[in-house]
């Protein structure tokens, strides 16, 4: 796909050759994580699980910097693109690449010097600590190549094959799930087995990704190449900006975990946490396939603000949010009447567990129609480099309104109050980003080189 179909082409169809891939890689993403823990927990044991989840923080760092870097860098490099400025996106693409490889070498090094410092702050000791210590030496050596395939994977979007991306990204999910079957039941290898099975496989991912632009730089193709990285500080500043709210995102989400659990534990004891287990595996499904639809659009919204073609930004957000809100009403109508058969999918035989989920989603289904406006916002503003509309839906999302809510609200409705405050932050974050959108057609009406609605 060229620039020229970014620009020209009907935003349905459009939309729809980029979101729908986008999607399936999100899709491949989760369908990897969970049987990934699946395997964890039925060949080693729950200890061995909860090892992996000990380690959360340290992945969510490692996460955050790469989405910060991916999305920020990638953002830059589409509105190059649109503007018809190729070798600058390159240049780019050189730079956040040569960064992000970086931090990977700096993060494998640290987390391998720092292991038992590492394992302190995390509060582990005994057989977790030791399970937690062979998982996360695993997959350290591989921390430059992972940053990498998340930097690429978008990169590849960006020069319009969003069908290669999810295609490497399903051959990366089905190599680790089958790494995992080897190294766990085979060579029985233990945890330390599962770190190298994600390392390895998002590794081949990533060089995969290398091949391909490789390929395009050798061959001296338009688009996408590799080049002498942009060294410009402002370009890096931008970059940083840009992304700050998604490592803000990744960041917040271990706190605000952490909360929920805490609270959970305090009002209702484990069987509490198992049932927001069950409510948020379909909840992650929706946030999902919102994400993987926001991320489809990405270089059509930067390409096209690039090129300072208005209405059709302003088109593709619409469509897309019309399209959260039908997923959103879906996912409402199937916690409505299905939870209770997951629930007993889950937990045969546990006529307790399986009231708690139904009365967690009893609330927590209303959180689907907030989630796409709040999850597509973000997005949007990341993608026309707005970065302070986009921190600000991250900030409050992510950070200030759940952790408000889940501070004050138990502590006068108990365990209600825990569903409440999830509801309630998503309601509010979707306000945040009416006010935002709102707030920057005021400013796009008074920016003359955005007022064009046309190609010049």
């Amino acid at each position: 796909m060229n620039r020229e179909a970014f620009l020209k082409e009907p935003l349905g169809k459009l939309i729809g050759k980029n979101a729908t891939p986008a999607v399936a890689s999100m899709l491949f993403m989760a369908l990897y994580q969970m049987i990934d823990g699946i395997m964890v927990g039925r060949r080693l044991g729950p200890e061995a699980l909860a090892s992996v989840n000990l380690l959360y923080p340290i992945i969510a760092l490692l996460v955050g910097l790469a989405v910060m870097l991916g999305v920020g860098g990638n953002a830059r490099i589409a509105i190059l693109l649109g503007e018809g400025k190729s070798k600058q996106a390159s240049q780019v693409l050189g730079l956040i690449l040569i960064l992000g490889l970086a931090l990977g070498l700096v993060g494998s090094f640290l987390s391998v010097w720092l292991m038992p410092n590492i394992l302190k702050l995390l509060g582990t000791s005994g057989e977790l600590g030791i399970q937690a210590a062979q998982y996360l030496s695993g997959m350290a050596p591989f921390f430059a190549l992972m940053i990498a395939i998340f930097i690429l994977e978008q990169s590849v979007r960006n020069d319009g094959q969003p069908h290669v991306a999810s295609m490497v990204m399903a051959m990366a999910a089905l190599l680790n799930i089958g790494l995992d079957y080897v190294f766990l039941y085979i060579l029985d290898f233990g945890i330390r087995g599962a770190g190298l099975a994600t390392g390895i496989s998002q590794s081949v991912g990533a060089l995969v990704y290398f091949i391909y632009f490789i390929g395009k730089t050798f061959r001296k193709e338009q688009g996408l190449c590799f080049a002498k990285p942009d060294t410009n500080r402002q370009t890096v500043k931008t970059i940083v900006i840009n992304g700050s709210s998604e490592l803000f995102n990744s960041l917040a989400m271990g706190i605000v975990t952490f909360l929920i659990n805490r609270s959970l534990l305090n009002h209702i004891g484990g069987l509490g946490v198992a049932a927001f287990t069950l409510v948020q595996y379909v909840m992650v499904v929706g946030i999902m396939i919102i994400t993987g639809i926001g991320n489809g659009i990405q270089p059509i919204l930067s390409y096209n603000y690039g090129a300072g073609l208005s209405e059709r930004v302003y088109g593709t957000w619409w469509r897309v949010l019309a399209i959260g809100m039908v997923i959103g009403g879906v996912l409402f109508l199937f916690m409505s009447w299905q939870m209770e058969k997951i629930a007993l999918l889950f937990l045969p035989g546990q006529p307790e567990a399986v009231a708690l989920t139904l009365e967690a989603a009893s609330y927590l289904r209303w959180t689907m129609w907030f989630m796409p406006t709040a999850i597509l916002g973000s997005i949007y503003f990341t993608a026309l480099e707005q970065a302070f509309q986009s921190l600000t839906i991250a900030v409050s999302k992510g950070l200030i309104f759940p952790v408000v809510g889940l501070l004050f609200l138990p502590v006068w409705l108990g365990a209600t109050g825990v569903w409440l405050a999830l509801v309630i932050t998503d309601a509010l974050a979707m306000l945040v980003v009416i006010l935002c959108y709102g707030y920057q057609r005021v400013k796009d009406k008074e920016s003359i080189p955005f007022a064009k609605s046309t190609l010049s």
